[in-house]
């Protein structure tokens, strides 16, 4: 077990098994008790509810995945089990819940579905997780693939022309495709050749939306300066800062987002703001601007990752980040930008 800050990564099974049995000894009332017994260097839960006595094998898993779901509650020939990992991503134990499929984590999640009882308990925090082994889907760099098949909802991909797209190197695109087929985000057609490469293209687009959404946080990945301007025309102070982020070869050193973004792609609020994205470093001669702490209507954005400036789109003549990224850029930062971020995503042009 490898302790490192307060979280603690879960490295071994039988650690797994230990640190659980610390933690939960019995879970009773009136109506039901549930135990666990330690047999022949295994694990299980006795349960009785309702004058019925079951056994819950426990089957330690160091990492969770949705090949989980595969199986079978209940069918005759299997044995009952509890599925127990350090933890559980929420929208995969969602899915558990509905399938039936008893479950714990380290963090406080058990849900335990038998006959005569059925018991959920949420975590309490989020102190364990898991081994790294296999890529984290939504780190600033392997982002930038699902970004793309995001972007892109309803393409199909070759590995090079993610490799190409994404500026990843191929083994790292290898990697996060193969973890994106396991856990039945994308899937793969054909096996191939030399004559006829194997596409990719998205199985679950609001699911794995979903998942980054729970992952991603505003402010650590951006340093934001903002202004205010007097102005009540948002559309000339965006062109205005467009202008002045354009470089001598024509190009616009900049990446409009949030709540002007939206309103070009799927106009829902009215609120004022201007928001783009600069590169680090970036001074403007910002003369119809004065600096502010909060309550500005310029926000220049420093990203702290390139992904950002890729999978942008055009629009009226302003390049504006991909869909998704001004999706996610909205949920956090109120000031009605969740309510325009979901109207967005349920509009039937989102990342098309």
């Amino acid at each position: 077990m490898n302790n490192s800050g307060k979280i603690i990564a879960v490295e071994d099974a039988g650690k797994l098994l230990e640190l659980f049995s610390q933690s939960f000894a019995v879970e009773e009332s009136s109506d039901f008790s549930v135990r666990l017994a330690v047999v022949a260097g295994a694990a299980e839960l006795r349960i009785e509810a309702q004058n019925q006595k079951t056994i819950l094998l426990i089957r330690p898993l160091l990492h969770a995945s949705r090949q989980w779901l595969k199986s079978e509650p209940g069918k005759p020939s299997a044995p009952l089990e509890l599925i127990l990992s350090p933890h559980i991503p929420e929208l995969l134990a969602t899915d558990l819940r509905q399938r039936g499929l008893s479950h714990a984590d380290l963090n406080g999640r058990l849900f335990i579905k038998v006959p005569g009882l059925l018991l959920d308990r949420a975590p309490r925090g989020g102190r364990y997780r898991s081994p790294v082994s296999a890529p984290d889907l939504f780190s600033a760099k392997t982002s930038r693939l699902v970004r793309a098949l995001l972007a892109h909802r309803d393409r199909r991909w070759t590995q090079e022309e993610l490799t190409e797209r994404t500026g990843l190197s191929r083994g790292l695109v290898s990697r996060v495709l193969n973890e994106l087929i396991e856990e039945e985000y994308v899937v793969r057609e054909g096996t191939g050749t030399r004559k006829s490469a194997a596409s990719y293209h998205l199985a679950a687009f609001e699911r794995l939306l979903d998942a980054w959404k729970a992952v991603d946080q505003w402010w650590p990945r951006a340093q934001v300066r903002q202004y205010s301007v007097l102005t009540g025309d948002v559309g000339e102070l965006a062109a205005d800062v467009r202008e002045l982020l354009r470089g001598k070869d024509g190009r616009v050193a900049g990446v409009f987002t949030q709540w002007f973004a939206a309103r070009l792609r799927h106009p829902y609020t009215d609120y004022a703001v201007v928001s783009v994205y600069v590169r680090p470093g970036t001074e403007l001669d910002l003369k119809f601007a004065r600096p502010v702490s909060n309550g500005g209507n310029l926000w220049l954005i420093e990203p702290t990752d390139d992904g950002v400036w890729r999978e942008t789109q055009d629009v009226d003549g302003f390049a504006l980040a991909s869909d998704v990224q001004i999706y996610l850029d909205l949920l956090q930062v109120g000031q009605r930008g969740p309510d325009q971020a979901e109207a967005l995503r349920n509009w039937e042009g989102f990342a098309r």
